[in-house]
């Protein structure tokens, strides 16, 4: 936020302000909603359906513990009183900027003719805004006061988790939930419509037990958010996290008495503060933890819940903090100018209230959005679409929403048939066309291109530069060279890839000649990050000409990318017990027929990779993920356990002391140091492998007299040889040749690996007699086919 225009638009009239969040944030179906309800008075519903994406429209004024009563999507009285109380203030100063222009709608009319148009639009609202508060002084008594919660209720399902961590902020209340009748340690079990029902939920397999659930949700209200700044001591850190256990009554047994239930509950939260005490998070979180039951209409735990959230709000650094009275005009009357629409335009904002500095009204909308009032991200930077700077977004769920109608595949009863290849692409490749999402924008296609730059922004999705399919090209081939017809532009969206994995494709990146590196996150990785630079990744690719090369492989924990038509390199996101890092490996793009001799990636393409994974790690620590704590790493040479070394340090030193648990070794670091040395890089050229072309093939045939008429022949066996390349040794062994006969053939050949395979194959030929050439066929065929050839193998068939 700009501070000297804030400084500024203080002078002209400011009243103090006492506003916070309420989050309640946790697994899928542990009670958040109905613990809301609890809080602000409201029934207990055995019924109550799981919460999608946030509800926000629930605000209260707390005097006092009983006062907890929710205004649903009505927070215009709070900052009323608060504007009233601020112009009370002027007047006493005997400042007029304040002071209502005329109450009548006859002088209202007059200045509308006499005064230029916008001036006098301005004019009126700020003036029927402030008639209306003072019109309503007498309703408001002096006990109205006390902190303001807006309280958001946060969807559990992992499908939402990439959109939440947008919505977290510093200055809010975290309530993070679980349920104290499961088990911390044992699987969550969740409803069957979690795992595939709509194409993209599923658990993800690192964070599947309570225990886990808590720690994942209080890493990240720490990485995601910064320290509020105070300048007096706090029992905790701001922002503050409460720990709050549902389902109280369900613990142990039904006949148990209350002393016995709150042992076995003292011991859940022993266990509890034990797992977390050496976290980061642990000075953020508040001492007393609760436990509560949702079902009672007497509920003194509730009561003592409230009240503790007040003692603790009213501490905040933020509380009584200064706002300019126009400031808080346009916080009143926002959604009355919008017309109960969640989005306004930024000349609607300007035109509608008295702010006519457009430095102070982008400095306004930062405020509020750092409040969470609103959602706009269009003063960030110079870089920002016209789109996305001409949009203010009231209803945070409004946005999330929108988001889901895309990222959510429906399930195929729902589906029109005229977008079920387009659902499918979704959901199977992660594809989303812009046709699709025409038809399910289609009541709000005016906001399109503003929501697609903030999924950009958010790296929720990425824009594929594509050739045109098959259809598309016989369209534009018959279309008129003036009247070109446009393909169906689409999107990657990285994170809805919950549920093929490189561990359940039995997919690994291969270390054989690749320079691998490590991004260390000391035991917490959010999907969010490694999906938001998987998305940078793919722009990167493309930006570099991967658009040219074939669909990138793209998996939930994995993903490999064109660097150039030599080179392509690989993300890999990997969760164990005590380590969770990003696996970058950087490998040469396959050839066919393969070299004699492979070369080793390029020092300066590892180089070039490494510098963009640490760039847009570092934008994003900056913008984004504010907390998160990693290092650039390589794997210790000394592999009795996985462990790393940091790269910066071995990159210095000629030789490197580790010092891991108890061992200590000096490791030398010029093989690591190798994988990143600059070098004048030039690719060379690739010489073909020497292979018989097809005139010396039949001039062989002439010689031996057996030109094609005979089944494996030598013309034959030197068609194998020459196809085989690097499997020749695969085919051996399904020939039921040992390794030592492998080995025998290349020590033997004089002519290298070619000779050793058609010495192989020849050998394999002496074993059969005369008529038994289907047998040889056979054989053949098979064993080609063990090897993935099938093209070589119906050659073989047809000799």
């Amino acid at each position: 936020m700009n501070r000297a225009v804030y400084q500024k638009a203080l002078e002209k009239g400011s009243e103090t302000v006492h506003r916070t969040r309420l989050m309640i944030v946790g697994q899928e179906r542990v009670g958040k909603t109905s613990l809301m309800r609890s809080l602000v008075h409201e029934r207990f519903n055995s019924e109550e359906l799981s919460t999608e994406g946030i509800t926000t429209d629930c605000t209260i004024n707390i005097s006092s513990a009983q006062s907890w009563h929710c205004k649903r999507g009505d927070s215009t009285s709070l900052s009323q009183h608060e504007l009233m109380i601020g112009l009370e203030r002027e007047s006493q100063k005997g400042g007029p900027a304040h002071q209502p222009h005329s109450s009548s709608a006859a002088s209202q009319n007059q200045a509308t003719e006499t005064q230029p148009r916008g001036t006098s639009r301005k004019s009126l609202i700020h003036d029927e805004v402030i008639e209306k508060v003072v019109s309503r002084k007498g309703d408001m008594k002096p006990t109205d006061v006390g902190p303001t919660l807006n309280i958001w209720d946060f969807a559990g399902q992992d499908l939402y988790y990439t959109t939440h961590q947008t919505f977290l902020s510093s200055r809010a209340i975290y309530l993070v939930v679980f349920n104290l009748s499961q088990d911390l340690d044992e699987p969550v079990t969740l409803p069957d419509n979690a795992t595939c029902n709509d194409g993209s939920g599923g658990s993800v397999p690192y964070r599947k037990t309570p225990i886990q659930y808590l720690d994942f949700w209080m890493q990240s209200i720490f990485t995601y958010t910064k320290k509020n700044c105070s300048r007096k001591e706090l029992k905790q850190n701001s922002p503050p996290i409460f720990i709050v256990g549902t389902h109280r009554n369900s613990v142990g047994q039904k006949d148990i008495s209350e002393d016995q239930r709150k042992l076995l509950i003292q011991k859940i939260f022993d266990r509890l503060r034990d797992e977390i005490k050496d976290k980061p998070y642990y000075t953020h979180v508040v001492s007393k933890f609760h436990a509560i039951e949702n079902s009672l209409e007497d509920n003194t735990k509730i009561q003592e819940l409230r009240k503790h959230i007040e003692d603790v709000a009213v501490e905040e650094p933020y509380m009584g903090e200064r706002i300019p009275l126009n400031w808080l005009i346009f916080d009143d009357e926002k959604e009355m100018l919008s017309c109960g629409k969640p989005i306004m335009t930024l000349k609607q904002v300007m035109d509608g209230f008295g702010i006519e500095d457009e430095t102070e009204l982008l400095t306004m909308l930062k405020f509020y959005h750092d409040l969470g009032n609103i959602i706009y991200f269009g003063g960030d930077s110079a870089k920002e679409s016209q789109a996305l700077r001409d949009v203010v977004i009231l209803d945070p769920n409004w946005l999330i929403d929108s988001f889901k109608k895309i990222l959510t595949v429906k399930p195929p009863k729902e589906q029109t048939a005229k977008y079920r290849k387009s659902w499918d692409r979704l959901k199977d490749k992660r594809i989303l066309e812009d046709s699709l999402i025409d038809h399910m924008w289609q009541d709000i296609r005016e906001h399109k291109q503003a929501l697609l730059d903030l999924m950009d922004k958010f790296d929720l999705l990425c824009k594929r530069f594509e050739e045109p399919r098959e259809e598309e090209k016989s369209s534009t081939a018959s279309s008129t060279a003036t009247q070109p017809r446009p393909t169906n532009a689409s999107y990657y969206v990285p994170s809805m890839l919950r549920q093929q994995t490189s561990r359940s494709l039995q997919l690994e990146t291969t270390e054989n000649n690749s320079n691998v590196f490590y991004v260390d996150f000391k035991k917490f990785l959010p999907d969010g990050l490694y999906h938001r630079l998987v998305v940078r990744a793919l722009r990167w690719s493309q930006d570099l000409g991967g658009a040219k090369s074939a669909n990138p492989l793209l998996l939930c924990d994995q993903a490999n990318f064109y660097v150039d038509d030599h080179h392509k390199f690989a993300l890999q996101m990997v969760h164990q017990s005590n380590l969770a890092y990003i696996k970058v490996s950087v490998m040469r793009v396959e050839m066919y027929p393969p070299p004699r001799h492979v070369k080793a990636p390029s020092g300066d393409v590892t180089c070039k990779v490494k510098d963009f994974v640490e760039e847009h790690l570092q934008d994003l620590k900056t913008m984004w993920i504010k907390r998160i704590n990693y290092c650039i790493s390589v794997q210790c040479p000394d592999k009795k356990v996985f462990h790393f070394l940091p790269l910066n340090e071995c990159m210095a030193k000629p030789t490197v002391v580790c010092v891991f648990e108890t061992s200590h070794s000096v490791i030398k670091t010029y093989e690591i140091q190798a994988m990143f040395k600059e070098e004048c890089y030039e690719e060379e050229a690739s010489a073909p492998e020497p292979r018989l072309d097809d005139k010396t093939l039949a001039a062989v045939a002439k010689r031996l007299g057996a030109e094609d008429k005979q089944p494996f022949n030598d013309i034959h066996m030197r068609e194998i040889a020459n196809e085989l390349g690097k499997n020749w040794e695969k085919l051996a062994t399904y020939l039921h040749f040992t390794q030592d006969d492998t080995y025998k053939f290349v020590t033997n050949s004089q002519t290298g690996v070619d000779g050793a395979i058609f010495d192989m194959l020849t050998t394999w030929k002496q074993r059969f007699k005369g008529g038994e050439v289907m047998k040889m066929k056979k054989e053949m065929a098979e064993a080609l086919e063990s090897i993935d050839n099938y093209v070589l193998a119906e050659k073989a068939r047809n000799y």
